[in-house]
């Protein structure tokens, strides 16, 4: 099973403002189930960082801005990326959500929600026949995959 980072890529970006307020933004990942916002400039060209829910509940105020939580520069990584650097750009930066660009264009955003979903398809397609818990476990992919998750906070 070849596995693409195209392929598990999330490709509608929702983008918000840097004077968006924390109430707002909070507002806007509670009703889209999201964890993470890029954040773009006051003209909405370039994206200048990107907020997660963890960084919102840092937040001193409801009314406090964006721009003052955001993570910048944001890490981004070409379509062509193996997904192994990018599990392992996760694990190393205690990142979970990365921006995803073609030719220099931005294109989407994977997270580690779309690694584990990733993850959950490859236990299923490789593993045909039933497999006891301690099989799983002594799996480095399933420790790598735990260990991501506690780092992530998950």
């Amino acid at each position: 099973m070849k596995i693409l980072l195209k392929n598990q890529i999330t490709r509608k970006l929702t983008c918000i403002p840097q004077d968006m307020s924390v109430h707002e933004a909070k507002k806007i990942m509670q009703n889209n189930w999201f964890r993470h916002l890029p954040i773009k400039d006051a003209g909405g060209d370039y994206i200048l960082g990107m907020v997660s829910d963890r960084d919102l509940l840092r937040a001193h105020s409801e009314n406090q801005t964006v721009s003052s939580l955001m993570s910048s520069p944001v890490k981004t990584y070409d379509i062509e990326t193996p997904v192994k650097t990018i599990v392992h750009s996760m694990i190393e930066s205690k990142v979970s959500a990365f921006l995803i660009t073609q030719k220099e264009e931005i294109v989407g955003i994977v997270t580690s929600e779309d690694l584990l979903l990733l993850l959950s398809q490859v236990l299923s397609e490789s593993h045909k026949t039933e497999m006891i818990l301690s099989q799983y476990m002594a799996s480095p992919l399933f420790q790598q995959s735990i260990n991501m998750l506690n780092q992530a906070g998950i």
